[in-house]
């Protein structure tokens, strides 16, 4: 009996660590258009991923719809910084049929997978649908609920936080020369501001996250506080990083341009 009641303990224990699970899972796999992802990549490029695990039957569409809703709200705001992912739930499902289930419930704008590698009991009781919101350079778990529980206020809250969590984790690291940009998310134009000890040739180059430069120019400047403006009127909506080189060192800042 007393080792009746340890066992039960034990996986109590254990269920409550899965609900407090706070961190997301890494993962790299293909989807069902045989295009690699690997998860922790896209957070640290300041998007957001909303996963919806499901098993393709009315009640699943019921609930993951406002999970998915919310994702396409962004869709001006915040062109291509938030994913809706629907996986099957245990990975027993064609491609075919889960994208075409997915279509005829209006959820065409998804990407699908169907791997064991996104795993739904990394994020504690299995659901019908499961749904989370997933983002930030600390890859944060900011939604995790299933079936009756996922609504559209409460994921369209977490998409939120996770994109303001990474602008405000960017914008706080350490600079040598206290760089930094603002405001991010931007429109029309950057600001840069930064400190050199000494008089300065600055190359300052905006790459894309393909690794494509965009924009490049040099200065040269005084030491102490400096401020350029740099008109970006003319990059499209998405996310970019800011380098700042000296003949000694580089450093790197993300931003966003959101039209």
């Amino acid at each position: 009996m007393k080792k009746y009641i340890l066992k039960s303990l034990l996986v109590l224990f254990a269920v409550n660590i899965s609900f407090a699970q706070t961190t997301a899972t890494d993962f790299t796999t293909n989807d069902c258009n045989g295009v690699s992802h690997n998860l922790f990549d896209e957070l640290d490029n300041g998007n957001v991923v909303v996963i919806a695990w499901v098993m393709p039957c009315t009640p699943c569409a019921t609930y993951s719809l406002p999970a998915y809703s919310a994702v396409e709200l962004f869709a001006t705001s915040h062109p291509g910084q938030v994913h809706f992912y629907m996986a099957d739930d245990y990975a027993n499902t064609s491609c075919t049929s889960l994208s075409s289930w997915g279509d005829n419930y209006n959820m065409s704008n998804s990407t699908f997978f169907s791997s064991t590698d996104v795993n739904m009991n990394d994020y504690g009781v299995a659901g019908m649908p499961k749904v989370v919101v997933l983002g930030g350079l600390d890859h944060h778990v900011y939604f995790n609920e299933n079936d009756n529980k996922i609504n559209l206020s409460g994921v369209q809250t977490a998409i939120d936080s996770a994109l303001n969590s990474f602008v405000s984790s960017t914008s706080s690291l350490v600079s040598t020369f206290q760089l930094n940009t603002f405001p991010n998310p931007t429109k029309e134009k950057l600001t840069i501001n930064y400190h050199l000890n000494k008089n300065e040739e600055i190359t300052f180059e905006i790459v894309d996250l393909l690794g494509k430069k965009v924009k490049s120019f040099v200065v040269f400047n005084s030491s102490g506080n400096n401020t350029i403006d740099l008109d970006i009127s003319e990059l499209p909506s998405a996310n970019y990083v800011l380098q700042f080189h000296t003949s000694e060192v580089t450093e790197s800042l993300k931003f966003i341009i959101s039209k």
